[in-house]
């Protein structure tokens, strides 16, 4: 079918004109689905409408003649490929086998009756048999995705009706693409005679037999060997294409259409390991290139020759047999204690399988514009009233079995068995149970899954208790984990199919909506999939060094499935008290904040800053918190090789920090403590000892103990106010020195201490800042000088400065980000740009006239480029917020003074 695409009269391809079209339908697509979804509309439905509105009927923005219209063919001709290859992948052939008998009888009825009913239609409105066999075929399909959405959504999967329909669906899909298969080779080859039908017939058996066997049997083994050797983690998914492009030529050899070829492929794929992986990969691609055949299917409609009293009138009767020939299908229902209203509605829909017969059926020449028109609406009445007329039935049903329900569970005990029991591979209720034990039997049900299935009656009493109100209870939660550690999917198909979790926990039903991308997308655990949890049952189990010594890993399971499940600290809080008490739920909910800090850190070069390790080490505050929240962060997400090393680093010198502090005794409660205490005995003056009491954790953390014994001496008794101590030492480094400059608070002082520092030509490398509760302040420089500054010098011209304004610079050139994800408990701070004089100054003003106070600051210069880092607070203390940053960013731009914040 490529090469008939390919070929063209008119000469080469406009590559220009064909990434302009691109572009129109792929902005369409997206802007038409996105509101035909918030309508509640299939997003399928308004893509067409978006080809209708862009094509020429409409705007008229794309021409389907010329090699325009073999652009846009080809690129629905690889959209139509993708999207059957994920129909073939999400299809399971074991559930293809236990569909049952009314599901069978169903799908039967439901293929034979509406191309019996199509065909004669055809026949009556003066069509040729070739064009009503193709109208009989094309009302043989049934889009199951959007009764399974309808059910999903009111929670009536679990009932008889829906598990007939989607059973029959799954035997619709293969007996429909058996159909268009033989009907494609029969109208395409001429006239009809039951020798070219027997030949078609037993070809597409052959053929299907023949790929089923290769795609089953060869095809994962093939994958599995290309994954064991390919070096590259997309060889998979190419080397998956190349068997669907490979599969869809056998078709194409075969005289079949070509995406028969690509559904068998994805039978294949799908039985791999890696099919996961696979349809994640292929996904995208099928994101781009799918909608551009449903946008496609809107282009070729011909709104003027559908308006024609004809086509309506051809539409119209084609319409009534479809829905009266899936209505007449819940007759193989026969027998069951079923509502066969409910089941014909459900078979109704005809969706994008119809819509891929009607593109079949317009480019192989069968079926002619207003014929085309006719089909598409079908497609269309077909698929909009569905989800209404199931709505409306499915209340009417939830009604009369509320009542009757609850009124027989009522009267029930627990027997002493408990309520389930396993009998000949299926767990079936030993009596009737109450609504109240709707969660503690899903759970269990739940965890007998993977070895039985649920009976009938089990699923028809969870059926008949969808809409009962339910409430977590703690007790259950270890239940939920276990099945979390196990990853069965029978398990989470099961509690997908009741709805038990989305009503029992809103913030799980959110997440899964959230990830219900694809409305087609049947396979629980699509919605129902927790990658944080299961990259963390890989770690857990591959034996590591330090994995085995996790202690409670039970709330290590709670963190992953609350990262999982929310993105913001009270979502994951409220979960975790949902999921257990207060206690556990603060523990659970640090673990996620604490594994999102580590993951900020590895961004962070200043990350291995001593003060840095040592501040983190004092929040984590115990090895076995930091070796949890380590592992939980390796489970968040992939790491580049580097990330992953830097936070190997960092972690282990947390770990280090923690086992071997410094000092210990009874007052050192903590590292800050430790600290703290050893200061305070190398002082014997009592002001001083009392000063360090009331030290913050982060200046006891940034200084040695006899740095801070030395300041405390510098700042006792408190300076008057105005008048500045000063005192200057060596460091190690030649040509550099600490000075210390004790005071009493007052607006703006460090950008008035660095601007006398820049007057006295001293390059600053460093800085921390300490302040107390009644006003003073111990600011420490480590500057670069050739000769010793003079302290009394420097007392003088600081004292001199402490009155006047600031002065701010405006150094727009200047670049800074802030981060709140990298410290525990402050803002980090980062400026970059080119070196100028004042630099320092300027952002010290800037940050001055926002209101925000700087704890410490690392100065850097490379190469004529600055980048200094400052760790900064508001006034109470507290992680400053996007507005304050904006003032930030405005001031040092030379922004307006209006806008300033003091």
């Amino acid at each position: 079918m490529f090469s008939t695409i390919l070929a063209s009269d008119s000469g080469s391809i406009d590559l220009a004109r064909l990434l302009l079209d691109l572009l129109i339908v792929l902005v369409a697509a997206k802007l038409v689905g996105e509101v035909a979804e918030r309508c509640r509309i299939p997003s399928v439905l308004g893509e067409i409408v978006a080809g209708v509105i862009i094509g020429p009927s409409v705007l008229g923005w794309i021409q389907l003649s010329g090699n325009r219209g073999v652009s846009i063919s080809l690129l629905a001709e690889i959209g139509v490929l993708l999207l059957l290859l994920s129909v073939g992948m999400e299809m399971d052939l074991a559930e293809l086998g236990k569909v049952g008998r009314p599901s069978l009888l169903v799908a039967v009825v439901g293929v034979v009756l509406p191309f019996g009913l199509g065909m004669a239609v055809g026949l009556a409105f003066g069509e040729s048999t070739n064009t009503a066999v193709f109208f009989g075929a094309a009302l043989t399909a049934t889009s199951v995705g959007i009764t399974a959405r309808v059910f999903g959504d009111l929670r009536a999967l679990a009932t008889i009706e829906a598990r007939i329909v989607l059973g029959a669906a799954v035997a619709d899909d293969v007996l429909g693409l058996v159909i268009l298969t033989v009907v494609t080779k029969v109208v395409t080859g001429g006239s009809v005679s039951v020798g070219l039908v027997a030949g078609t017939l037993g070809l597409a058996a052959l053929f299907l037999v023949g790929t089923g066997l290769v795609g089953v049997f060869a095809v994962p083994k093939v994958l599995d060997v290309i994954h064991r050797r390919a070096s590259s983690g997309a060889t998979l998914a190419v080397a998956a294409m190349a068997i669907t492009l490979a599969f869809a030529e056998l078709a194409d050899a075969a005289k079949l259409a070509f995406i028969i070829g690509a559904f068998m492929a994805g039978l294949g794929l799908g039985r791999s390991q890696h099919h996961e992986r696979i349809a994640r990969d292929l996904g995208s691609v099928g994101n781009i290139f799918i909608p551009v055949f449903f946008l496609q299917i809107g282009i070729n409609a011909d709104l003027q020759a559908m308006a024609k009293p004809a086509v309506i009138g051809l539409a119209a009767a084609m319409s009534a047999v479809a829905i009266v020939g899936k209505l007449a299908a819940a007759a193989g229902a026969v027998g069951t204690k079923s509502d066969k209203v409910l089941i014909g509605i459900g078979m109704i829909p005809r969706g994008e399988v119809g819509l891929i017969f009607a593109a079949l059926g317009l480019s192989s020449g069968v079926l002619e514009n207003d014929q085309y028109g006719a089909l598409l609406i079908v497609v269309l009445v077909t698929t909009v009233v569905t989800p209404p007329l199931l709505r409306l039935r499915l209340g009417r049903t939830a009604a009369a079995t509320a009542t009757t329900g609850t009124a027989a569970a009522e009267l029930v005990q627990p027997p002493p068995g408990g309520w389930l029991v396993v009998s000949d591979d299926q767990i079936e209720l030993s009596a009737v149970p109450p609504a109240a034990a709707t969660i503690e039997l899903a759970l269990e049900t739940a965890r007998l899954a993977p070895h039985a299935r649920p009976s009938s009656d089990l699923l028809s009493w969870f059926g008949a208790n969808r809409n009962v109100a339910i409430e977590w209870s703690h007790g259950v939660t270890p239940t939920l984990i276990d099945l979390l550690r196990a990853d069965e999917p029978r398990s989470w198909r099961f509690l997908d199919v009741t709805g038990v979790l989305e009503r029992a926990l809103p913030e799980m039903a959110e997440a899964m909506r959230r990830r219900r991308a694809d409305m087609s997308d049947l396979d629980p655990l699509g919605a129902l999939r927790f990658p944080t949890v299961d990259r963390l049952h890989q770690l857990l189990t591959t034996g590591e060094a330090g994995f085995s010594e996790i202690e409670n890993t039970d709330e290590l399971v709670l963190a992953a499935l609350c990262a999982d499940v929310s993105d913001e600290g009270d979502g994951v809080l409220t979960l975790a008290q949902r999921l257990t008490g207060d206690v556990v739920a603060d523990r659970v909910a640090a673990l996620v904040a604490d594994a999102h800090l580590l993951r900020a850190g590895v961004r962070d070069p200043g990350a291995f800053d001593e003060a840095r390790i040592l501040q983190l080490a004092t929040h984590l505050a115990s090895s076995a918190h930091a070796r949890s929240a380590y592992l939980l962060t390796l489970a968040s997400g992939e790491l580049t090789a580097r990330e992953r090393e830097a936070l190997d680093e960092r972690c282990a010198l947390v770990q280090t920090a923690l086992e071997h502090p410094e000092v210990t005794g009874s007052e050192a409660t903590n590292l800050a403590g430790a600290r703290r205490a050893a200061a305070q005995h190398l002082l014997t003056d009592a002001a001083a000892i009392e000063r360090l009491r009331f030290a913050s954790v982060p200046y006891l953390l940034s200084h040695t103990p006899e740095d801070l014994a030395r300041q405390a001496r510098l700042v006792e008794p408190m300076p008057q106010a105005g008048m500045v101590r000063v005192a200057v030492s060596p460091q190690p480094d030649p040509d550099q020195w600490q000075i210390d400059v004790a005071c009493r608070d007052t607006d703006g002082l460090l950008s008035r201490l660095t601007e006398v520092l820049a007057a006295e030509g001293l390059t600053v490398i460093s800085a921390d800042i300490a302040t107390w509760p009644d006003g003073a302040v111990l600011d420490s420089f480590i500057v670069e000088c050739p000769r010793r500054p003079s302290p009394r010098d420097l007392s003088f011209a600081f004292t001199g400065r402490m009155r006047g304004p600031v002065h701010r610079i405006a150094l727009p050139e200047l670049t800074v980000a802030f981060d709140n994800d990298a410290l525990p408990w402050h803002t980090a701070c980062v400026v970059t740009g080119p070196d100028r004089p004042g630099a320092l100054q300027a952002v010290s003003a800037a940050l001055t006239l926002a209101g925000v106070d700087v704890h410490t600051a690392r100065i850097a210069t490379v190469d004529g480029a600055i980048n200094d880092r400052f760790t900064v607070s508001d006034r109470f203390g507290r992680k400053i917020d996007a507005a304050t940053m904006a003032v930030v960013r405005t001031v040092l731009a030379g922004g307006r003074r209006s806008r300033w914040r003091r």
